[in-house]
């Protein structure tokens, strides 16, 4: 966990921003799953956590001249009966390191005629709760709020410090045992549900959770597949995304991609050799003052290349780029910023990841590409092109006539089945370069089929 003087330094770098303007934020609620005494698992606001590093629900700070007031729910009479040792108001306060804990009954007579800057959560009732005590016109995606407090953690949030990366290597390192036992208890017979539930007990064995849900299939090609259904067959690539989550709430987003059977076949050993070349011809790129769009379409050459020597695509280079016919193959950006959250700060759409003047395109395949800033030290991102054969595509009347004969889509159709390769690392900007924080995570061949079905089922390593 980070510092209770980390949560007072930026508390006091917000204020200066704001030249003393008063600042309410709210944190979220767990609402119920199947009754108020069973509530899905809760996971605190992002910016909320940023500046308290508290992670109660129905949380909420009131940051003045005066310090940080933090209001919550006191503990009922019966609490220690059922939850254990319950600490005092007081002793949350030092927990915190913040000024004052009231109740959560006295936040409204504390904030009634006072001129508060506030942003939206994810919780909607907290988000209405904001806007009734500052009065302003608040919501969380896509984000309205007070302008000069949503510029503020952009740009505090976007630059990680020390002890931030602290965090993230942890989780890094977490997650990379995550990915090689899941490498290693691959096995043809197997199910995407063993992996799925094998790779997340590691993390939670370490004082993990995940960020997102995990995404384990062999339909690689759906890129955020929810679902853990196919078995594993010969043949088979096996994709997973997935990062741990420290209880900082600062974690990773990793993805690898490797056959069932531990040998890549010559059509997935030659895409992953052009997918790996992308990655890492994007990550060389990534430095001060260079723009991440670029990073973006240094993927998009390189695969264009392969595709091009494949047949798949067809025409000179400039033809392709030019028309993004790539993205039949390569359909979403490069990557997004990461930090608390795994798309850090996207509430705020492309105010946080669009520099000033430069607006999303509207063409396919670059339309998804999350951030568009020119690099600075301390920006963490990921990296992640990949290639996929996507039915939907194939049959999309208004991209086969936009692409026309820049796609074989003969050689499309004979691909169907392939299913999708994405490789996915995390990426500091530094003063004179960039760190790949995520490098403990297998990704060349030759690492990634030496461990492939080098261990126990995932089934039989979950079961007594």
């Amino acid at each position: 966990m980070l510092s209770p003087k980390t949560f007072d330094r930026r508390r006091a770098e917000l204020l200066r921003r704001l030249d003393g303007q008063a600042v309410l934020l709210v944190g979220t609620s767990a609402p119920p799953r199947t009754s108020p005494y069973m509530p899905y698992g809760h996971r605190q606001d992002s910016t909320f956590l940023y500046f308290t590093g508290c992670e109660r629900e129905g949380a909420a700070a009131l940051i003045d001249g005066d310090g940080c007031t933090l209001f919550i729910d006191p503990p009922a009479d019966d609490d220690d009966l059922w939850h254990g040792h319950v600490e005092t108001l007081e002793g949350i306060g030092a927990h915190y390191g913040v000024v004052r804990v009231r109740p959560a009954s006295e936040l409204e007579a504390a904030c009634a005629g006072r001129s508060l800057a506030t942003v939206g959560t994810a919780d909607p009732g907290r988000t209405a709760l904001a806007a009734r005590l500052t009065g302003q016109d608040t919501a969380y995606f896509p984000a309205r709020g007070h302008d000069a407090l949503t510029d503020a953690i952009i740009s505090m949030r976007r630059i990680k410090s020390d002890e931030e990366l602290a965090e993230h290597r942890q989780a890094a390192h977490i997650t990379s045992l995550g990915f090689r036992a899941a490498m290693a208890s691959t096995h043809v017979g197997g199910n995407e549900a063993h992996i799925a539930a094998l790779f997340d007990a590691v993390l939670a064995a370490r004082g993990c959770g995940t960020g997102y849900h995990s995404i384990v299939t062999v339909r690689g090609e759906v890129l955020h597949n929810p679902h853990y259904v196919n078995p594993l067959a010969a043949g088979d690539l096996l994709l997973l995304d997935g990062g741990g989550e420290r209880p900082s709430g600062y974690g990773v987003d990793i993805t690898r991609t490797w056959p069932v059977d531990g040998r890549y076949s010559g059509r997935q050993r030659a895409a992953y050799e052009a997918v790996l070349a992308a990655e890492l011809a994007s990550i060389d790129l990534c430095r001060p003052g260079v723009r991440y769009r670029d990073v973006h379409m240094k993927s998009a050459e390189v695969l264009a290349r392969w595709l091009l020597d494949e047949g798949l695509l067809r025409g000179s280079l400039d033809a392709v780029m030019e028309s993004h016919a790539t993205a039949a193959f390569f359909p979403h950006g490069v990557g997004h910023l990461l930090g608390l959250d795994t798309h850090d700060l996207e509430q705020f759409w492309d105010r946080a990841g669009y520099a000033p003047g430069r607006e999303r395109s509207t063409e396919f395949g670059t339309a998804y590409l999350r951030m568009d800033l020119d690099l600075e030290p301390g920006f963490l991102f990921t990296i992640e092109p990949g290639f996929y054969v996507v039915p939907g595509i194939l049959r999309n009347a208004a991209l086969r006539e936009t692409w026309g004969d820049l796609v074989d889509w003969d050689k499309y159709a004979d691909w169907i089945g392939f299913g999708g390769i994405r490789i996915e690392d995390d990426v500091l900007c530094t003063e004179d370069g960039s760190e790949v924080l995520t490098h403990e995570t297998p990704k060349t061949i030759a690492d990634v089929e030496g461990l492939i079905g080098t261990g126990a089922s995932a089934l039989d390593r979950l079961s007594p």
